[in-house]
């Protein structure tokens, strides 16, 4: 089986995609190539790390001129042409069988079109939140409820609070990206709308497109590991502002699922975010009440977008005046006061 693993880089100092290459020289399936999309910056030690591992690895750098995340991600699928493609990032160590095991899951799980490691049951759900769930978060499509989460009709991937499976695979809209690999029937034709800062979504999108064309995507049992550096991340933000942008891309799938053509409920949307709204003024943790600020500001831009006929660049016009806006304390002092 051919197979290619893609990792976008960008601000990186060294230290931590050395040790991504390290453990990818240590697999035990090393039939493989590396696609890297490398987006140059200042200080940035990535070309001296790479140089490295030339000589022990199928590796090929792809140089991000312009763009973000999203157009990383797309330079990868555009480019691989592998049978399978492992994505991973620029912060993680994988496991020495790593590679193998993403392997023989798609040959144990041949209809799944992506694939990532089922990292167990989570708790039941109250019997309010399964109430809730049938009156506010019916799925775009019935057959979705088969997923452990699933976009509903107000446009936002929610937990399926109904969901009891506990077998040898669970499907999904929502693998890490960190620990997943694809179908070629599935990225090959996939792209991203170039409209985000920091690739909020990816995963469901891709999920999204896997799920259209038959390819469920699917979390199996296996031992299918990565260890993943704590820092600072695109999609682990650890400050407020990074938080309420990152919510506010999460909520982007209002407006990316109308473009797509599915009928959403925006009364029962504004409605959902209301009621939900609620005991978040009553806590006091800053970071819960940063993911509030950004999933109202995302679906206020999504709406506003969808209004206005306006297009994805607008969108990530829009983020980052969000950006710029957070960079005054006062300015998230502000968004919190009016939760």
């Amino acid at each position: 089986m051919d197979v290619t693993i893609g990792i976008p880089t960008f601000k990186n100092d060294g230290r931590t995609i050395l040790y991504t290459l390290q453990s990818l020289t240590k697999q035990t399936y090393a039939d493989f190539k590396v696609l890297i999309a490398y987006k140059p910056s200042e200080n940035d030690r990535t070309l001296d790390v790479i140089e490295k591992f030339t000589k022990s690895l199928d590796l090929k750098i792809m140089f991000q001129r312009e763009g973000y995340f999203d157009e990383a991600l797309n330079m990868i699928y555009s480019t691989s042409k592998s049978d399978i493609l492992i994505s991973t990032d620029d912060d993680a160590v994988p496991s020495t069988n790593w590679v193998e095991s993403h392997i023989r899951a798609h040959e144990n799980f041949y209809d799944a079109g992506v694939i990532g490691p089922f990292l167990g049951i989570s708790h039941r759900s109250s019997l309010i939140a399964r109430l809730y769930s049938n009156i506010f978060e019916d799925p775009l499509e019935e057959d979705m409820r088969l997923s452990n989460n699933y976009f509903a009709k107000t446009g936002i991937l929610v937990r399926n609070n109904l969901f009891r499976n506990a077998g040898s695979k669970v499907r999904t809209f929502n693998p890490i990206g960190v620990n997943m690999s694809i179908k070629k029937e599935v990225y090959s034709d996939f792209k991203l709308p170039n409209m985000t800062l920091r690739g909020i979504n990816n995963e469901l999108y891709l999920c999204l497109h896997a799920y259209e064309k038959g390819y469920p995507c699917t979390l199996v049992n296996e031992k299918i590991e990565v260890e993943h550096f704590d820092r600072d991340s695109m999609s682990r933000p650890k400050n407020l502002s990074g938080i309420i942008e990152r919510f506010a891309e999460f909520s982007l799938s209002v407006y990316y699922l109308s473009k797509l053509g599915y009928d959403l409920d925006f009364k029962k949307l504004k409605l959902d975010i209301f009621l939900k709204s609620i005991p978040w003024k009553f806590k006091k943790d800053e970071k819960l009440k940063a993911q509030l600020v950004g999933i109202k500001k995302g679906i206020d831009i999504s709406l506003e977008a969808l209004k206005l006929k306006k297009d994805e660049k607008w969108i990530r016009q829009k983020l980052m005046e969000i950006r710029g806006e957070q960079q005054n304390s006062s300015n998230v002092l502000r968004d919190y006061q009016n939760v």
